[in-house]
């Protein structure tokens, strides 16, 4: 099916957030509010599109029912809002948007429905302990009769309103432990529901809810393309990495969804994450459209408004790494906007309209790719320890298991992103695994569990040339969480597993080898045991070895702080490499990745980033010394590259306790005469959109081009046949 082509190319987009209590109706004050207090009674639709026009959106997501239960249209089946009187808010949107050409997406809560809740509180979903709560966005059963009044709330929405999308919210709060449920799986598998992850069967049950949400998903996709085909429907894949997977969503959800969504808010995960939610965005949808949602605010919903510094870097990122940009405001309760806000997005999508005839149509340079899997996901939520840091330094043992995924993940995207290193996601669906061979290097940064499918894939992509790299316990377990007795892919490492070391403080001594060039060779900490290995095969070299600490702290022996000077070398490998077939294997028996997520210390980065290059047999084709606030991504559009220079320069941050403010961007800073390594057979390079052509300077095999002045986002297309 072809999709429509607005999908696409409509990538500046307005999130208009507003969840309105009703105080007017039972149930949606939990204490002595019983007042209208304004809310929703100055709402007015063509001033709103009329701003909306002049801040350069063409895409806004307005509200049809919101968490509480209110409708926000002239509904027969739900509660209207009572501050609306007689206006059709939502109809009159769509109106005034349509008269402008700005596509109009409803917004739909799913499970939270505080007045759902209060007329029909046996459709409620429990905790684990069967609790439940109707006070504040309670969570509605999706096997409940519920389902049938969520289908009667989008039959009259779809039918009555000429809307083009549907932006389906919350639909992350699962387990749930409802009678419905359980009856569910009971009849499913003849046996109780699991209550804990520490219970067996957990994965199982989490595996079947994931299943019952694709099932209700399919429900309302299906129904909604029935009636209007040509209507988006949207499934907020909220979290990314960062959510529970038995909380619901997957990957296999997007295949539901006409374009992705998720909120990629950097007062949650860090200004790194609109790169890094981009990509796993793209990975997800397979390449068809997707967006990111960035905040207005300091603080999520807390009515301040986040530098424009730092809102052009958030959207800029996400814009550069193919997605639309949907900025987060809320309207003051009365619905009135903060023009501050308006002013700020025109300045950012003014920017982004001037360059959107090298974003559209673009493709990722494909390089590196960072390996992600749900089995993984699944396996950590049951095998992870990390501890919560409890003072102002590090636990010596940061993690006892075998587990590490978020900070695995994240520091390797760090490390690259900083290094300049083209990097994309890939997960273990097979339609996104079968895109393996289209990369140079692979990154499995502590995948546990691989199949049997995905572990000879990997052989036949190495021994054809490509090139691996793997780090702790990768393939060390089976899909439920069993450790195995040697890794699966022991045979493609060229070690076999012994065990996990004893000591949980031990150190990296790197030695001479292709990729340790420039690496320190004073002993490198480790915040975590490393995994003890032994060769399997006679090609194996070694590029570090383990230094064990002087002591391992023990009852009343301990090291100032339990972080104990380095031993003698024990010349047990750590990292060993060697070829396989065509290609080039790395095994690293620690996770540099984790340690740099958590220290931020430069030898981690430029270790891993070393064992990428060197795995890849030849360097990125656009490089930068130094600029590690400058992400730069390198594209594909025709025979041309397309690179952005996105730069953000944070301010300090204070601490205090466990508290720390967030990363702030206050100003655009400018840096003088920026050096770019190009490939030696571009033609002609040209900065987008002033069209000025920059000289190049060629030498021996190299090619360069300086930016006389590098802001916060500079793009340049390199012409030349790099398809």
């Amino acid at each position: 099916m072809t999709l429509p082509e607005w999908y696409s190319q409509n990538i500046r987009r307005l999130f208009f957030d507003m969840h309105l209590p009703d105080w007017t109706q039972a149930g949606q004050s939990g204490g002595d509010q019983h007042e209208l207090r304004h809310i929703a009674t100055r709402f007015e639709p063509e001033q709103l599109i009329k701003s909306f026009v002049k801040a350069r959106i063409n895409t806004a997501v307005i509200f049809a029912k919101c968490q509480y239960g209110n409708f926000y249209y002239n509904t027969k089946i739900g509660h209207k809002h009572s501050g609306l009187g007689d206006l059709d808010f939502l109809g009159e949107m769509i109106k005034h948007a349509h008269q402008n050409n700005i596509r109009v997406i409803a917004y739909y809560s799913n499970m939270w429905d505080t007045e759902a809740a209060r007329m029909y509180p046996q459709w409620m979903a429990e905790e684990a302990d069967g609790r439940y709560s109707y006070n504040r966005w309670p969570t509605m059963s999706l096997l409940s009769p519920y389902r049938d009044l969520v289908h009667s709330h989008l039959t009259e929405l779809t039918t009555n309103y000429e809307i083009d999308g549907i932006w389906s919210d919350i639909l992350s709060d699962l387990p749930t432990f409802d009678r419905y449920t359980r009856d569910r799986y009971e009849a499913d598998f003849g046996e109780q529901m699991p209550r804990s992850s520490k219970e067996a069967g957990w994965l199982k049950m989490v595996r079947w809810q994931q299943d019952r949400l694709y099932e209700y998903l399919d429900g309302c996709y299906q129904l909604v393309k029935r009636i209007r085909p040509e209507t988006a429907y949207i499934i907020n894949f909220y979290g990314a990495p960062y959510a529970l997977p038995s909380q619901g969503l997957s990957f296999k959800h997007l295949k539901l969804s006409d374009m992705g969504s998720t909120e990629g808010y950097t007062e949650w995960q860090g200004l790194i994450f609109p790169g890094f939610a981009a990509r796993y965005m793209r990975s997800g949808m397979d390449q068809k459209p997707f967006e990111v949602l960035t905040g207005r605010f300091v603080h999520t919903w807390d009515f301040t408004v986040r530098p424009l510094a730092q809102m052009r870097f958030e959207a800029f990122s996400v814009v550069a790494n193919g997605g639309a940009v949907s900025i987060d405001d809320e309207p003051y309760q009365d619905g009135q906007l903060e023009p501050s806000v308006y002013e700020n997005i025109e300045n950012i999508y003014t920017e982004i309209e001037r360059r959107e005839s090298v974003l559209h149509g673009a493709e990722p340079l494909r390089y590196a790719a960072l390996y992600v899997s749900q089995k993984v996901r699944e396996l950590d939520e049951v095998l992870n320890r990390s501890k919560t840091t409890s003072g102002m330094m590090l636990e010596s043992s940061i993690n006892p298991s075998d587990s590490d995924l978020l900070p695995a993940w994240m520091g390797t995207f760090k490390a690259l992103t900083e290094a300049h290193i083209p990097v994309e996601i890939v997960d273990d669906r097979p339609e996104s695994f079968a895109t393996v061979s289209q990369y140079k290097v692979v990154y499995l940064s502590n995948i546990l569990t691989l199949s049997a499918a995905e572990g000879e894939a990997l052989r036949t992509f190495v021994a054809n040339g490509g090139a691996l790299i793997a780090t702790g316990a990768t393939s060390l377990y089976d899909e439920w969480g069993n450790r195995l007795t040697n890794f699966a892919l022991a045979d493609l490492f060229g070690v076999d597993f012994v065990k996990r070391g004893d000591f949980t403080f031990p150190y990296l001594q790197i030695h001479d080898s292709p990729f340790t060039s420039g690496l320190i060779r004073r002993p490198l900490p480790h915040y975590m045991a490393m995994w003890e290995v032994k060769a399997n095969a006679s090609d194996v070299q070694v590029a570090a070895t383990r230094r064990n600490p002087l002591i391992e702290t023990s009852g009343q022996t301990y090291y100032h702080n339990n972080q104990p000077p380095p031993d003698v070398d024990t010349g047990q490998p750590v990292i060993v490499y060697r070829s396989y077939g065509k290609g080039r294997v790395i095994y690293c028996a620690a996770l540099p990745e984790s340690n740099y997520a958590r220290l931020g210390h430069e030898p981690y980065r430029r270790l891993i980033a070393n064992m990428i290059t060197w795995a890849a047999g030849e360097l990125p084709p656009v490089r930068a010394e130094g600029l590690l606030n400058t992400e730069i991504i390198t594209n594909r559009l025709g025979k041309d590259l397309i690179v952005h220079l996105v730069s953000g320069f944070p301010q300090r941050a204070v601490r205090f306790g466990q508290h720390r403010t967030s990363d702030t961007i206050e100003e655009i800073v400018t840096i003088p005469n920026v050096r770019l390594m190009i490939p030696a057979s571009t033609s002609a390079v040209y900065c987008v959109p002033s069209g000025e052509e920059l000289p190049i300077v060629r030498a021996s095999s190299e090619a360069s081009v300086t930016i006389p002045y590098l802001g916060d986002w500079e793009t340049l297309r390199l012409l030349g046949d790099f398809e």
